[in-house]
């Protein structure tokens, strides 16, 4: 049996240089799309890789809206050590220098210029691309790992529940046909009654009457279309069977089922046929917004 795959779905991935000073993070989340819509938000220093990463989440997936985030992160042995910035410095030193002798204080003290804001500064260094790029690359894989995993089990848990919901559409396609079934002889009685109540005596042509009884019974004879629904199920669970990407696939079959079930309701005039026409179509609905998610 196929995989059947969800286009919902939550993946994390991250990667590390051997001495721990880089860490990179990858972040990507998806939900259903019509086709691959792929949004990503990388950290500024890593904005020249945006393009292997595209080409590498495009290889994997092929549709869905997919967001997707990457930063990277040093620690402190990597990271700018502070800075004295001379020129704030001497700027603070010479107006605290001058209110102190407006004060006749004395002079400024070191522990006062210190509390200053903006005295220190620091600079991240820009990461090695050659060094960083191996890294990302490695987490954004990681990440596409857990997301198409998590994307398989909800594909797993949508195609159960499609396969209940389509048992349950050839359970009212077996009511539609046995109503049906047993009606057509009586629709042939009604009408014929109907006809002869119109005629007057005498002048009823049997052969011709037998004729427009049968022409308008099969007018409203279903026969066709439920051999086409029964069509449409076995195909809908055969595209089940073999997986992969079924999306589009069973979205087309569940139009040519609510086709179907249209012709049956507006041919029939059993309250009964009608009732359970009814519920086929609910039942089609809730495929439809399953399928929707579906790769």
């Amino acid at each position: 049996m196929g995989q059947i795959t969800s286009m919902t779905g939550f993946g994390s991935g991250s990667a590390e240089t051997e001495t721990e000073t880089v860490r990179v993070r990858a972040v990507l989340r998806s939900v259903n799309g019509r086709f691959l819509d792929l949004s990503l938000r990388c950290a500024s220093a890593l904005q020249e890789l945006e393009p292997r990463i595209r080409e590498r989440v495009q290889k994997r997936l092929s549709r869905g809206k997919v967001t997707g985030t990457i930063d990277v992160e040093e620690t402190a042995d990597r990271s700018g050590l502070p800075e004295l910035n001379v020129e704030v410095a001497t700027q603070y030193a010479r107006e605290l220098q001058r209110l102190a002798e407006l004060g006749n204080t004395g002079p400024v003290s070191l522990e006062v210029l210190a509390r200053m804001p903006g005295l220190f500064r620091s600079e991240a260094p820009t990461p090695d691309l050659e060094e960083v790029g191996p890294l990302v690359m490695a987490a954004v894989d990681a990440a596409l790992d857990d997301l198409e995993q998590m994307r398989s089990t909800e594909g797993e848990t949508l195609a159960a529940d499609l396969r209940t919901r389509l048992r349950l559409l050839g359970e009212l396609t077996d009511r539609i046909e046995g109503i049906a079934s047993g009606g057509r002889e009586q629709v042939r009685q009604r009408l014929r009654a109907k006809v002869e109540d119109l005629l007057r005596p005498g002048e009823v042509n049997e052969e011709r009457l037998a004729t427009e009884v049968v022409l308008i019974a099969e007018r409203g004879d279903i026969t066709e279309e439920i051999v086409r629904l029964r069509s449409h199920l076995e195909q809908f669970f055969e595209a089940l069977d073999k997986g992969g990407e079924v999306g589009r696939r069973l979205n087309f079959l569940l139009q040519e089922m609510h086709r179907e079930i249209n012709t049956i309701s507006s041919k029939s005039a059993d309250s009964g046929i009608i009732h359970h026409a009814v519920d086929v179509k609910e039942e089609v609905e809730r495929l439809r917004e399953q399928v929707q998610n579906l790769a």
